[in-house]
């Protein structure tokens, strides 16, 4: 087995909350932060940091207890997931389903790590988690054609909304828990 597989293969979820936060820490979760990111370019530092805050970094400080970290056994970051329980996804027109799933996430593997079951595991520990605060669902906004539509269906998210946002199709995947 190539090296890459091995360490894939002895990965553990442990919650951010529970780690010490080290500056090599956080630059290899911006780092894949920022590669999964469909934004690539930032008009400035400023927009970068923005961009950052509000779709990863808001949750690690605000949201500790929903954020779980995938470490490799040589120490490296494979992935990580940042949610909130009851906090709205942010689109007027997903409003009404977010009654039915208010518990959100966002789950990015850096690429070595993909497609190896550990997105799954992220989730599935936030959903364990959330089940016991007492959350009925949970669900991601992604772009409709993207291809990570098929990884939420293989964990049990089904589209339950649609809207369309500066030409481009959003769907809102809903899973009950």
């Amino acid at each position: 087995m190539p090296a890459s597989d091995a360490a894939a293969q002895s990965v553990t979820v442990r919650r951010w909350r529970d780690l010490k936060h080290s500056k090599k820490l956080i630059k290899e979760l911006d780092s894949i932060f920022f590669e999964a990111s469909n934004t690539k370019s930032f008009a400035s530092d400023e927009a970068r940091a923005a961009f950052r805050e509000r779709w990863f970094g808001r949750y690690l400080e605000h949201y500790p207890e929903w954020a779980y970290i995938a470490l490799a056994a040589d120490g490296s970051v494979a992935g990580y997931l940042v949610g909130a329980l009851d906090e709205a996804s942010g689109f007027e027109d997903f409003a009404s389903a977010a009654q039915a799933f208010p518990a959100h996430l966002h789950v990015n593997l850096a690429p070595r790590f993909r497609s190896r079951g550990i997105g799954a595991d992220l989730i599935e520990a936030f959903v364990a988690d959330a089940r016991r605060a007492g959350t009925k669902g949970v669900h991601v906004v992604t772009s409709a054609d993207a291809r990570n539509v098929r990884f939420y269906d293989r964990v049990g998210f089904k589209p339950r909304a649609a809207t369309t946002v500066n030409g481009s199709d959003l769907v809102f995947l809903g899973r009950t828990i």
